[in-house]
């Protein structure tokens, strides 16, 4: 899984969705959409714990553009 700032990845255990606020060599922290919390955690648990979510401000930004 590629990971970039600003991916939205939704908790498999929780279901709460979180953005990616920085990325590193193997940690990346994720903070709360409500900006209330943050997770660190090491990249090879987001192939385990969390999906990507599609960023849809991006693809309506995307679409308006086409």
């Amino acid at each position: 899984m590629t990971i970039n700032e600003a991916d939205r990845l939704k908790s498999n255990l929780t279901g709460k969705v979180y953005k990616v606020k920085t990325v590193k060599v193997k940690q990346v922290v994720l903070e709360s959409e409500d900006g209330s919390s943050q997770v660190l955690t090491e990249m090879e648990n987001l192939k385990l714990f969390y999906e990507k979510v599609k960023n849809e401000s991006r693809e309506k930004d995307f679409l308006q553009d086409s």
